[in-house]
């Protein structure tokens, strides 16, 4: 029976932490394109209004800075740090977001005994509240009232 009870909870334990996992790895990649996104326009931006603001009316000078801002624009490097500032924030945010679980996951998966079956008992409850707060809307306040 208690070999039972520690597979029990170290299934559940797996699985959430797998829902953290998949969540935290869904909002590094939501967060990824939009920074990637974010860095490229304020780039882009920047390389624009440089090239508008000569202050010499020399075509030498008008011609290096219309260079340099295209250089600047189309910067390879850009979206992939933007790309990659983006997931590691995202993913660092959903597991801050998600920290109940993370704890109670890891409670499931590396205790024993008593407080092993704590985490996995814990971690049902949390998510039985998440269903009723976020599925059914009990204890939410509707956003048209």
């Amino acid at each position: 029976m208690v070999r039972m009870a520690n597979i029990i909870c170290k299934t559940i334990g797996i699985a959430g932490m797998s829902a953290v996992a998949y969540d935290a790895y869904a909002h590094a990649q939501h967060h990824s394109a939009v920074e990637s996104e974010a860095m490229s326009s304020d780039v882009f931006e920047k390389a624009v209004a440089a090239e508008m603001s000569n202050t010499d009316a020399s075509h030498v000078t008008n011609e290096l800075q219309k260079k340099i801002s295209h250089l600047r624009a189309n910067n390879p490097l850009i979206p992939v740090v933007g790309k990659t500032k983006g997931f590691i924030s995202g993913a660092l945010g959903s597991l801050a977001n998600n920290i109940v679980p993370v704890t109670l996951s890891a409670i499931a998966l590396a205790a024993k005994g008593k407080l092993q079956k704590a985490g996995a008992w814990g971690l049902g409850i949390f998510g039985l509240y998440k269903v009723a707060k976020e599925g059914f809307g009990l204890g939410k306040k509707s956003p048209i009232d």
